[in-house]
């Protein structure tokens, strides 16, 4: 709880190995729990800021200098002794300062040796105070924008570190604990970096994985000097093909950054080499002076050429390429659909793991959660061990594994796959850290629990494809349930009769198929 300036450089000197120890006697001193201890009355002015404790180099080197009479070259010089813990020099220091602080203080020499000790013993993690001091601003100054400026500090933190994905999904956990929206990356709103929206945070361009910044420059230059891209035609008579490639046209896509001029991401997906090439037509088209017969003579506008005809992508679909464009989930995640049945199993959400090991008395946990990627090493055994990274809708987090468990998992192991994991937490240094024991398909044990099916539609065509699949699929635990809107706007519900069997791969068979909006699993 710092009350003061001074309590933020402490913090800053404290929290790394060694110096910790003494945490809980300056927080019981500073709470006024315990009475501080100031080795000798003469030191008491320069200890009573850190509460009679040597936090910094500075205070051993002063000490020194009060108590034994050194000038500030040999107090330097005992500081880095000490430092180096080299027996001679030491012994040599413990004589020069003994015997200086009897000469100096008049303290007997068996106490001046405790002394010595005590000062030794915080020397050797002591921290320089002036080095904590610029530390301990710069948080103080952070610590205030993000306080009283949320939106602004975040959007600035995304900006500097836009090129890193791994810390922009940190970024993106933060936003959503501090309940502040990220909206998604779009063509006619987003800029190059993250910019502020109405109190809200809008994705950057150049944040996509493979578009470049220099690309994402232009693109955003051309909109502020002739207005939004108002359709996809108007976006392609605009596009500089030797700007803008293939690539950087699917991220784009997949990421929805073209979603306010063009819906249909499939579609526009699968047909992107004939609109680059429809668009350099155009171009050379200009270039030379002709015109067509129906075209725009500013090229501003044009008509498209016939796109072929694509299904759209399911929700995770959907989600896998904008997972693969953005880096993580940003819209929405592959288990939200799951929420009720993770709930029912007892399965721990990440944000709430810290929360929960404090209240149970056992550290084996279950966790859900879609395998970003495996980082495999080999031991000193000559065994070789991974780290899983994993995703939930909470948050990112990390699982290692050993030898046996990867083994037994290896095949399941493939980035996007959903997987139930059973682990033991540790929690050191308020790190939680996870070791993974058994690894099991996510889908496939859901849906041995899967007791409702609610199939959300706006189309006839899927209630033949839930009949068919009823068939193939037979009897079983699955109470499915039918939502389709009426044409008065009211969501009609038809219960089918009897339970049915539901593998994962025969909901996926639903969720894919057109007109299904959502699928609701409990």
């Amino acid at each position: 709880k710092p009350n003061r300036f001074e309590d933020i450089i402490a913090l800053v000197a404290l929290y790394r190995p060694g110096p910790m120890d003494n945490i809980p006697k300056y927080v019981s001193v500073k709470d006024g729990h315990e009475d501080a201890d100031y080795l000798h009355p003469k030191l008491r002015p320069m200890l009573e800021e850190t509460y009679g404790i040597m936090v910094y180099q500075e205070q051993v080197m002063q000490a020194a200098q009060i108590l034994s009479g050194y000038t500030l070259g040999s107090a330097d010089l005992l500081r880095r002794a000490m430092g180096k813990k080299i027996q001679s020099e030491m012994d040599a220091q413990q004589n020069m300062f003994v015997k200086g602080a009897k000469e100096h203080s008049n303290v007997p020499e068996e106490q001046a040796a405790a002394i010595f000790v005590q000062i030794e013993k915080f020397a050797g993690y002591g921290f320089n105070k002036s080095h904590a001091a610029a530390y301990a601003l710069i948080a103080y100054q952070t610590a205030w924008l993000k306080a009283n400026y949320p939106v602004e500090f975040m959007t600035a933190s995304m900006t500097l570190d836009y090129g890193n994905t791994d810390k922009l999904a940190i970024f993106k956990q933060e936003v959503d604990r501090m309940q502040i929206k990220l909206l998604p990356p779009d063509i006619n709103k987003s800029g190059v970096m993250f910019t502020v929206e109405e109190a809200q945070i809008r994705y950057a361009l150049a944040a996509l994985k493979g578009v470049g910044f220099g690309a994402m420059e232009k693109l955003v230059q051309e909109r502020k000097e002739s207005g939004p891209y108002k359709s996809l035609a108007n976006f392609l008579g605009r596009l500089d093909s030797r700007v803008i490639n293939k690539k950087q046209f699917e991220q784009l896509t997949c990421a929805g950054a073209l979603d306010s001029i063009y819906t249909r991401r499939s579609q526009l997906f699968d047909n992107i080499e004939l609109l680059l090439r429809h668009a350099q037509a155009q171009a050379e088209e200009r270039e030379s002076g002709q015109v067509s017969l129906f075209g725009d003579p500013s090229g501003k506008e044009q008509t498209l050429p016939p796109l072929k005809d694509v299904a759209e992508w399911d929700v995770l679909e959907k989600l896998r390429y904008e997972f693969e464009a953005v880096g993580f989930y940003l819209s929405s995640h592959p288990l939200d659909t799951k929420t009720d049945q993770l709930e029912r199993m007892k399965i721990v959400p990440f944000a709430h793991l810290a929360q929960e090991l404090e209240r149970r008395p056992s550290s084996r946990v279950q966790m859900a959660g879609v395998l970003i990627k495996k980082v495999e090493k080999m031991g000193k055994s000559g065994n070789k061990y991974a780290f899983l990274q994993m995703s939930d809708a909470t948050g990112v987090y990390e699982v290692m594994i050993f030898s046996e468990t990867l083994s037994r998992a290896r095949n399941m192991l493939e980035p996007g796959t959903a997987l139930l994991l059973t682990c033991d937490a540790d929690v050191k240094e308020d790190q939680i850290r996870l070791l993974g024991q058994i690894i099991e398909p996510l889908d496939e044990k859901l849906a041995k629990k899967l007791a409702e099916l609610n199939v959300y539609i706006d189309a006839a065509a899927p209630i033949k494809r839930i009949q068919d699949l009823m068939h193939v699929e037979g009897k079983g635990g699955v109470k499915i349930t039918v939502f389709a809107r009426t044409q008065k706007g009211e969501m009609a519900e038809i219960a089918l009769n009897g339970r049915w069997s539901m593998s994962p791969a025969a909901i996926a068979a639903i969720r894919s198929t057109a007109g299904v909006i959502k699928i609701a699993e409990r």
